[in-house]
């Protein structure tokens, strides 16, 4: 059966004695033969004739509440202390003054169809004075629709809306400045505004509430104060929940991130509102500075880059350090392994975007881990508009533990997102990320598990150490697997030995899945979450622990895809820095562990690092190429300590560096790959190169995920070769892909 339409209406009154009987006749006979059911709330905005006692005596007869104004007086005020009484989802708000005629609601509320949440009475004629005519006219134009891009009748004294809406926004509007304000954020909440053309018709009795003398200087001063005040996310309404997951609306555009993360801890937003005014500060200082004495500004600049240059050059000389004093990493034996265990249920997420041809090597990737197979829940999370991937991995017969979730299209288009869609599908106690073309250790889930119980309850994560199975593909893979032998080997271990907040793995990185929804799962907005979700734990006062298993991954072998990943990381690095230092003081527990010192060296200092490069580099050559012409000039630049500090940096550091480099390598025994990483600062510039790149996106597309193509390995027979030889998998033998042959 079809269900009756209501509506609330909600009349603000202030002195309306005399027109309110008669409205209410009118909107009876409006909505009394389209048989609309329907209630009037009675605004009584502090009115000094007999209009309580009219609307009171209304009540008795007809369905009127009567509500009395609590707060400030004023339109806008009386229209949110109505809402908190409405019964009924459409609502209308009706001036009292009889110049908007009810009889044109029945064809407004036909009009609330699809995305539509708005309908505006337009006032196409007016019998109103002329002065009043032009006045409304020049507000609409310069203030609804320059300043707002509102091309509607923003003052008009009759709307019908969803109520949703009041329930989802926040207005800050007060006086008569209400509808400006409700409009700009409904727009923003994603809804539709139409008008539907009225006649405006003259005040029935009473004087006009609004002089055009006190009014518009208040009402402008309003509407330029609703420009330059940042519209806020708005989040989905309960029942959007239900059906599309959590997600909210900006500047009119639907964003479905599946978390409940605020969007000041998340990087949806590049810089907050303080951040912006240091900033601009710190510009406007530096800029001053150079123009009273360009010399000593410049010489404080090198000065401080050599410092913080310094400063994580000994950092890092601490981490290899404690890395080789005592090993960090939580080491699962075979004979924890062997001993008899009840083992909880483990999900597995694997987000996969286009990339259906490693998914064979997947499946049996997932098919050796040496866990109960009725206790896997493994997750292939697709996206809506991969149908490609979709129908090929719907063509498989995948193994029962397998499930195939189609994530449905919305925005951002990013892996995290895609996590946090599998978060609210996830059934086991524990889970873990693993990319599509990841060869994980067999043992790792009973590791992490084992991992997980020798652990205090601080310890909220366990990530496993990541290298290649195809480091000898060509040199860029060569010199990728050093920096990831260095990285995981090395500096992970010593960043654990101090309880530094750790940079997470994009995989291999196991959880509570408990854990995951109280820290509120990925940013869905930060290209690099995993760097991200590491600090926000940290944050929270938890800690990450390294275990002894590996995650064979493919090393990036063409250049130009390396690129694009690399400069998805850095600008991924860039988001989480600004997210967290909006912040920082939430790093510090207590006195003993200060971690945003450890943040500004483990994501600023690496950041920094990229841009540092390659101003010392050509400041170095250009002193000992061009001495004779610009050596004092420079030189002029560098007193003493500073100068001392430089040139330990420049000599003693660059060698410190290339030589973890070879630590990482023989460590995890690349002995054939040491002589490759006299290639690093090739590669370092790379990354610089990669870093402005990086800068560039941050302003143009901040949130855009450029996809890192796999699967290149197995187009190179030798790569294929190497691989087999060490993950031990038949990465191209049909009887590897048994378990997922065509159906």
């Amino acid at each position: 059966m079809k269900t009756q339409p209501r509506l609330s209406i909600i009349v603000p009154a202030k002195n309306e004695a005399e027109n309110l009987p008669l409205l209410v006749r009118q909107i009876h006979q409006a909505l009394s033969k389209p048989h609309i059911q329907y209630e009037i709330v009675i605004v009584d905005d502090y009115s000094t004739d007999n209009t309580l006692a009219v609307a009171r005596s209304l009540a008795r007869r007809w369905p009127v509440r009567v509500v009395q104004q609590l707060g400030r007086t004023g339109r806008a005020e009386a229209i949110i202390e109505a809402s908190r009484h409405l019964r009924y989802e459409t609502v209308a708000v009706l001036d009292a003054d009889l110049q908007y005629s009810p009889s044109v609601l029945p064809k407004m509320m036909r009009k609330l169809t699809g995305n539509t949440g708005v309908v505006i009475a337009q006032r196409q004629r007016s019998e109103t004075n002329w002065f009043r005519r032009l006045a409304s006219r020049s507000y609409q134009n310069i203030f609804g629709y320059l300043l707002h891009d509102l091309s509607y009748d923003v003052q008009s004294g009759l709307k019908v809306f969803r109520r949703e809406i009041l329930e989802r926004v926040t207005i800050q509007a007060h006086g008569w400045s209400f509808d400006l304000e409700f409009l700009r954020q409904a727009r923003n909440a994603g809804y539709d505004i139409v008008e539907v053309p009225i006649l405006h018709q003259r005040r029935y009795a009473g004087k006009s509430k609004r002089s055009l003398i006190t009014a518009t200087p208040t009402m402008s001063t309003a509407a330029i104060a609703f420009k330059f005040r940042r519209l806020q996310a708005i989040p989905f309404h309960a029942d959007q929940v239900k059906e599309k997951g959590h997600g909210f609306h900006h500047h009119g555009q639907e964003f479905i991130p599946h978390s409940n993360l605020h969007e000041s801890d998340s990087a949806f937003h590049r810089l907050s509102r303080p951040q912006v005014f240091v900033t601009t500060v710190l510009l406007a200082v530096l800029l001053v500075s150079l123009y009273i004495n360009w010399h000593v500004t410049i010489t404080v600049f090198i000065a401080i880059i050599t410092l913080l240059y310094f400063t994580d050059l000994l950092f890092n000389l601490y981490l290899i350090y404690r890395s080789f004093s005592k090993s960090q990493e939580v080491q699962i034996t075979s004979t924890a392994l062997a001993e008899p265990t009840t083992w909880p249920t483990y999900t597995i997420f694997c987000p996969l975007y286009k990339e259906w041809k490693v998914l064979p090597q997947f499946v049996s990737a997932m098919s050796r881990l040496d866990y109960p197979k009725e206790k896997l829940q493994v997750l292939l999370l697709l996206e809506e508009d991969d149908k490609e991937t979709i129908r090929k991995a719907r063509g498989f017969s995948l193994p029962s533990y397998f499930q195939i979730e189609v994530i449905p299209h919305s925005k951002p288009k990013t892996k995290p997102k895609a996590l946090n869609y599998g978060l609210t599908k996830a059934t086991g106690e524990f889970s873990v990320v693993y990319d599509a073309e990841d060869i994980p250790d067999p043992q790792q889930l009973k590791k992490a598990v084992l991992a997980f119980r020798q652990a205090d309850d601080r310890t909220v994560c366990i990530q496993a150490k990541l290298n290649f199975y195809n480091p000898h593909q060509n040199i860029l893979t060569r010199v990728f697997t050093a920096e990831y032998s260095l990285w995981f080997d090395l500096v992970l271990t010593g960043l654990q030995s101090i309880h530094a907040p750790i940079p997470l793995g994009g995989t291999s990185n196991h959880f509570r899945t408990k854990d995951l929804h109280h820290l509120q799962g990925w940013d869905a907005f930060n290209v690099t979450e995993d760097c991200d979700l590491g600090m926000r734990l940290v944050k929270h006062g938890y800690r990450t622990a390294v275990v002894n298993s590996m995650t064979m991954e493919e090393a990036n072998s063409d250049m130009m895809n390396w690129f694009q990943q690399r400069t998805r990381w850095i600008k991924g690095y860039m988001q989480t820095y600004l997210v967290h230092m909006r912040h920082p003081q939430r790093f510090m527990r207590d006195w003993k562990e200060p971690h945003v010192i450890t943040f500004q060296l483990v994501v600023g200092g690496k950041i920094l690092s990229m841009f540092i490069n390659p101003t010392m580099w050509i400041i170095t050559i250009a002193y000992f190429s061009l001495r004779p012409f610009v050596g004092s000039f420079i030189e002029s630049f560098f007193p003493a300590p500073v100068l001392y500090m430089a040139v330990f940096s420049l000599i003693f550091g660059n060698f410190l560096y290339i030589y973890y480099y070879m630590i990482g390598c023989a460590k995890r025994e690349y002995d054939d790959i040491i002589k490759y990483v006299f290639l690093v600062p090739f590669y370092w510039l790379a990354m610089s190169i990669s870093a402005w790149r990086a800068v560039y996106e941050m302003f143009t597309q901040p949130h855009y995920w450029a996809k890192t193509k796999h699967g290149l390995h197995l187009q190179k027979k030798k790569a294929v070769a190497q691989a087999v030889k060490v993950t031990g998998i038949k990465l191209v033998d049909q009887r590897l892909i048994a378990q997922v042959k065509p159906s």
